[in-house]
């Protein structure tokens, strides 16, 4: 291929990403009686937060990204009420703590849902008795967005009875619009529904090799898709032609271990900072896929019944290349490490 060539083709390439370009950017059509609330494209949306003054919480979404690639952030919190002017000792509860959690698919697709932003109808600007009406004279729950042009707040009704979407209302130009019911919503769940709960970016048959390792033992396993096609197969790398059954069942639980409770990033558990017992680093062709820890912390025996002598009670966690903390691990999960530590070949 000539130089001439090769210039013609790279104009074509860099015509073609333009297009592309340009038709993410392009602003959708609406539907018949649909509105703009908000028209802007996905470059100018910054951040979207949710407000609750009833049940005094709060969520945000705001994109990030790692090596995993791009990912929407799901920051949230209970806020703590005014302290009274005479508190009781009983009376000082802690707030429950901010966390910063990573949205799965869902936060992604109420994150775009604002740019642009569509309301199934406009109302225009209505009077106080209609406000009054469609409970938007004392709303409880407020809209934040952050634009690169700056912040637009709106308060948000659910609708009076009989009534499906909630009302919106632009605090600047007093504008009300009917919205679609999900974003009430999903903001109201966040924390079950927005909140990203599979430890992998990746799927078990796209790895062809899992390292184990416990202290100073590793033990390399071969990967690969079962004989009858079903799953896959284990085999200590050493004898790559001998399945073993015993570490395929256990990598099963391993996998996608039973969390009871994600933390946010930087966040500590109340039992203390969890001491990894394993990882498990998986790989595809030499290509490092993920990883995961599991960790231990230990609680003490409390109480006035509590006996002196008893052994601490161990409290397992996780976390790995999809978290950004630690995840609490539900039931009893001493005898599946200790058989993972003689998967790897330690002594547990």
């Amino acid at each position: 291929m000539n130089g001439r060539a090769v210039a013609v083709q790279g104009g074509l390439a860099l015509v073609g990403l333009a297009a592309a370009y340009l038709t993410w950017q392009r602003r959708p059509e609406l539907q018949a009686g649909e509105a703009f609330v908000l028209d802007i494209t996905k470059n100018e949306l910054q951040l979207v937060r949710f407000d609750d003054d009833a049940l005094k919480n709060w969520a945000e979404l705001q994109p990030a990204s790692d090596d995993n690639g791009s990912f929407i952030i799901v920051h949230l919190a209970k806020r703590e009420p005014p302290p009274a002017k005479t508190p009781s000792r009983d009376d000082r509860s802690k707030s429950a703590p901010e966390r910063v959690l990573r949205g799965n698919d869902a936060a992604k697709s109420l994150y775009e849902r604002f740019a642009p932003l569509r309301a199934t109808r406009a109302l225009g600007v209505l009077d106080a008795t209609r406000l009054k009406d469609l409970r938007l004279d004392d709303a409880k729950r407020h809209l934040t967005v952050q634009t690169r042009s700056g912040r637009r707040v709106f308060d948000l009704a659910t609708p009076p009875l009989g009534g499906n979407d909630p009302y919106l209302r632009d605090k600047t130009d007093g504008r009300v619009f009917v919205v679609a019911r999900s974003i009430l919503t999903d903001f109201a769940t966040a924390l079950n529904g927005l909140v990203e709960r599979h430890l992998h970016s990746f799927r078990l048959e796209e790895a062809d090799r899992v390292s184990l390792t416990a202290g100073a033992a590793k033990k390399d396993y071969r990967i690969a898709r079962s004989g009858d096609g079903h799953g896959v197969e284990f085999a200590a790398a050493g004898t790559p032609d001998k399945p073993d059954p015993a570490a395929r069942a256990w990598h099963e639980r391993a996998f996608s271990p039973v969390v009871a409770d994600l933390l946010g990033k930087g966040e500590t558990p109340a039992e203390g900072e969890p001491q990894t017992k394993l990882r498990l680093e998986y790989f595809a062709r030499g290509r490092s896929l993920g990883w995961l820890e599991l960790a231990e912390a230990s609680v003490e025996p409390t109480g006035p019944m509590s006996d002196a002598a008893a052994p601490a009670k161990k409290v397992w966690f996780a976390r790995s290349e999809l978290t950004l903390g630690w995840g609490k691990l539900s039931g009893d999960n001493d005898s599946f490490i200790a058989d993972g530590t003689k998967l790897a070949g330690a002594t547990p």
